[in-house]
């Protein structure tokens, strides 16, 4: 079933579990990869980063594991048997002890999807720009026109996306850059509802950016919304239904 399932590079969360076998709440939520199947029920994974930095997970400790499949969302428990080098890559050898479940366990429905978007850091040099216009009276006509301008270039500026999974709260998309967790940007995300184009901004703050290892160049990131309104997170959160709604209808054709 596993391999039915679960392909080489699908993304997996990994959350350490106590003596009852219980998602500790106040244990980091670690990011991975399948990379490879070592037996039927042994993976190998890639090493989660955090910070840039390798995490090195508890060695027989045991975890939650969530796949995020093309089929939705499974888990499983399993626990560390070892970690090893291979291809310049710090990989880890995982034992799984439970059958997969499907699950859903996020706040808001989401949808697996391809939709193109753009997207833009908000970066310190534009902060301190707009905070020189509202702030600083000192400033001459012509030291505000090139602050103008050059936020201008800014916000017009922006780098295409790719959306794998939306919902009303988040989003996951990749695109051939590397982003920081913590940063702030702004997705453009236009949609049709009842037949009305919405155009949106949103103000997302990056969750978690990483590498895929099964796309060259290409980095996965997962970001929550930030200033949606209700308005248009309901508008987002029905135009999600109604895709669903028509991708079941085609399946059962």
């Amino acid at each position: 079933m596993l391999r039915e399932l679960v392909r080489i590079g699908d993304k997996i969360e990994l959350k350490q579990l106590d003596q009852k076998g219980k998602p500790i709440e106040s244990a980091n939520t670690y990011v991975s990869q399948v990379v490879d199947y070592i037996d039927e029920d042994t993976i190998s994974i890639a090493s989660p980063i955090k910070f840039n930095k390798i995490v090195m997970l508890n060695k027989w400790s045991s975890y939650r594991l969530y796949f995020y499949t093309e089929k939705g969302l499974y888990q499983c428990n399993g626990y560390m048997l070892n970690v090893y080098r291979e291809n310049n890559m710090t990989m880890i050898a995982v034992k799984l002890t439970s059958e997969l479940m499907k699950v859903q366990r996020r706040q808001y429905f989401r949808l697996e999807c391809i939709h193109d978007i753009k997207y833009r850091r908000i970066t310190g040099e534009e902060k301190r720009l707009e905070e020189k216009l509202m702030f600083d009276n000192s400033i001459t006509p012509q030291e505000q026109s090139g602050i103008e301008k050059r936020l201008e270039e800014i916000r017009n500026t922006w780098t295409d996306g790719c959306i794998t999974d939306l919902s009303g709260g988040g989003c996951r998309f990749n695109s051939g850059e590397k982003l920081n967790s913590g940063e702030k940007l702004i997705i453009k995300l236009n949609f049709t509802i009842k037949n009305k184009v919405k155009n949106l901004e949103i103000i997302s703050e990056v969750i978690v950016s990483e590498k895929m290892y099964n796309k060259t160049g290409i980095f996965e990131h997962r970001v929550e919304f930030c200033n949606i309104s209700p308005n248009d997170r309901e508008d987002l959160i029905k135009y999600i239904f109604e895709q669903e709604r028509i991708r079941r209808k085609n399946e059962k054709k």
